[in-house]
């Protein structure tokens, strides 16, 4: 099918499904990825993961993380950020360690017990963030905690994928991976303090053109700009899109109609299309795939990141139900970790089987953690709103 034609019909269904499955009671983007499931190579083959859905699908991570920035409020983010480096580091190690370990138990030699303990280990930020906006709890102290620790593990794994291309690829060496550390460090820091002041005042600047449209411009260039800046960093793109949205948030919120249009072609267009592209992932012909290695990688995934976000925050928020949905929010793995795999199966690091397994745990991962996350937090909230109510 003719690109064009196949991203309509994609955007179709995924919107479809979408709303039949919001309907339900549940975040739609598992509709979205289902209806790539079902279009994809995997079941009826009418939708390939072609160039021009995959470069589709990047702007709506992009456009994702950027929205979702813009929601939220700088001082309260970064205040979070310190309750945050612990659950990164905890949510990311945990896993790391139980999927090695888990390798070496199946019969894995080193190399390939690395590539599952760093798949297992990398949560995907552009899911939690949307299925913390879908259930509305982007704004809350879990899901600021829970979106600050993203943060940080997308950079901790960009870093551990920069390792082992450094270890077993041979790419760089030791002096490649400090460098892809000083440049992270060096991009964050230059956006976070100079970039806090030049960014906002580049988009005000926007308002004296003639053309109505130029502030929706300007955001869009900055949000997209920041991004691939990212990206040359080294880190991903979602990193320089949601820190972009961040500074510009209390800029563009205050012009409440600027703020809907860019939610609206983010969420009505693109955003669609990257959740269904994860569903094109699905691998047709499953050979030598074990239904018991999916189940038990699935499982290990799910509880190892559940476990260490929940020792991480529970230090600090000290609740362990709102720890246990901090972890639970950390579990959906994503594009670094579907990154991981593919490049481990070009460089024949592991087998095809394993590259479907993986795979198909990712897609696991991101189908199953919404739905823990939608029936976590009513709970939550009506204990907290009876807790008021008592202490009134």
């Amino acid at each position: 099918m003719d690109p064009l034609p196949a991203l309509l019909l994609l955007l179709v269904v995924a919107k479809i499904f979408g709303e039949l499955v919001e309907r339900a009671g549940f975040p739609s983007l598992i509709g979205e990825i289902s209806a790539g499931i079902l279009l994809g190579p995997g079941i009826l083959g009418m939708v390939v993961p072609d160039k021009t859905i995959t470069t589709v699908a990047d702007i709506g991570l992009i456009l994702l993380l950027f929205a979702s920035g813009l929601q939220l409020n700088q001082r309260s983010f970064l205040r979070s950020l310190k309750t945050g480096l612990p659950v990164a580091v905890c949510g990311v190690a945990v896993p790391l360690f139980c999927g090695v370990a888990a390798g070496y138990m199946a019969g894995y030699d080193t190399v390939m017990s690395l590539v599952i303990g760093i798949t297992l280990s990398i949560t995907s930020i552009g899911v939690s963030l949307r299925a913390l906006v879908d259930i509305r709890q982007l704004k809350s102290d879990v899901g600021l905690v829970i979106v600050s620790a993203a943060v940080i593990d997308d950079v901790l794994g960009i870093l551990l994928l920069g390792t082992l291309s450094s270890l077993v690829l041979g790419e760089g060496g030791l002096h490649g991976s400090l460098l892809l550390v000083l440049s992270a460090i060096l991009f964050i820091g230059l956006l976070l303090y100079p970039g806090r002041r030049w960014i906002p005042w580049l988009f005000t600047v926007s308002h004296r053109a003639k053309t109505h449209e130029m502030s929706y411009s300007v955001a869009l260039i900055i949000g997209i700009a920041c991004a691939l800046l990212s990206n040359f960093a080294g880190l991903h793109y979602a990193i320089g899109a949601f820190l972009a949205g961040l500074i510009l948030g209390d800029s563009i919120r205050s012009d409440r109609t600027l703020y809907d249009s860019l939610s609206d072609v983010a969420f009505g267009l693109f955003v669609t299309v990257f959740f269904a592209s994860i569903g094109l992932l699905f691998p047709p012909g499953l050979t030598g795939f074990s239904l018991i290695s999916l189940a038990g990688l699935t499982a290990l995934a799910m509880v190892t990141k559940t476990a260490g976000g929940f020792a991480g925050s529970f230090f600090a928020l000290r609740d362990w139900k709102k720890s246990l949905l901090v972890g639970i929010g950390l579990c959906p793995r994503g594009e670094i970790a579907l990154v991981v795999v593919s490049v481990s199966l070009a460089a024949g690091l592991i087998s095809a089987a394993l590259f479907s397994t993986l795979t198909l745990m990712v897609i696991a991962t991101v189908l199953v953690s919404p739905l823990l996350m939608t029936g976590g937090f009513p709970g939550l909230l009506a204990e907290e709103g009876e807790s008021v109510r008592k202490g009134t």
